[in-house]
């Protein structure tokens, strides 16, 4: 019993510590799609949620955790847990402007296996839009050849 009082109030004390996100997800856009050999018929719209988890800042940035599901381009549901990296410079004030890179399993968005996302991002105060770029590839399983830009809303709980 004490020995899972012990590991509880652990895990509770490192979750106290870091920093926790909410993620929004809201839109892709697709382009280099040749329509004249494949279907581009892809959904720009894909809303969903997700949570990141961060240990919190240093020197070099930030290293983090993150999850969630989405609506993906094929009208079907997509999920992803990944880690990553992402730093972030002070502009002007609350102005922050960053890049990162996300790499994770993906389950969906024609892919269902190991996958890579580098973003960059836009942060006033707690708010972040982060814009990530896969550029054109082939997805497996699915018709077509494109390159996509995401759309995804940060918001820092601290």
């Amino acid at each position: 019993m004490k020995r899972t009082l012990a590991i509880c109030l652990s895990a509770w004390a490192c979750v106290a510590h870091a920093d926790v996100s909410a993620l929004v997800f809201g839109a892709s856009h697709h382009g280099a799609c040749d329509s004249s050999r494949f279907s581009c018929d892809f959904n720009q719209s894909n809303p969903g949620l997700g949570l990141e988890w961060s240990p919190g800042e240093t020197d070099w940035g930030r290293w983090l955790v993150r999850g969630g599901t989405y609506h993906d381009s094929y009208r079907e549901q997509a999920y992803f847990l990944a880690g990553g990296w992402r730093k972030e410079w002070t502009l002007v004030g609350d102005l922050k402007a960053g890049v990162g890179l996300l790499a994770g399993y993906l389950h969906g968005s024609g892919v269902d296996g190991f996958g890579v996302l580098p973003m960059a991002s836009v942060q006033f105060k707690r708010l972040a839009l982060e814009v990530g770029y896969i550029p054109k590839t082939h997805l497996a399983g699915k018709n077509g050849e494109v390159a996509v830009t995401t759309f995804t809303l940060r918001w820092d709980f601290y």
